[in-house]
């Protein structure tokens, strides 16, 4: 009995994967141009995100020093 449910088992997930793979490759051209639009939309947001960043980490510099020598005075 069990061998049968295994043999089953192995069946179904063969012919889910068959299905799966004719949906892919259904529809290739849409998924590339999603996948290129998503790496697009990343590259353009990190480009604006370190400017930020480096910002933030010239402030944070300046009032710690700002800090130090206030303290000295």
């Amino acid at each position: 009995m069990k061998n049968v449910k295994t043999k089953v088992g192995a069946s179904v997930l063969g012919a889910v994967s068959m299905m799966g793979m004719q949906a892919h490759a259904a529809l290739p051209t849409e998924a590339t141009a999603a996948m290129t639009s998503i790496g697009t939309g990343i590259s353009d947001a990190e480009a604006a995100a370190w400017p930020i960043i480096g910002a933030a980490l010239v402030a944070g510099i300046i009032i710690k020093l700002v800090k130090r020598f206030a303290n000295k005075v």
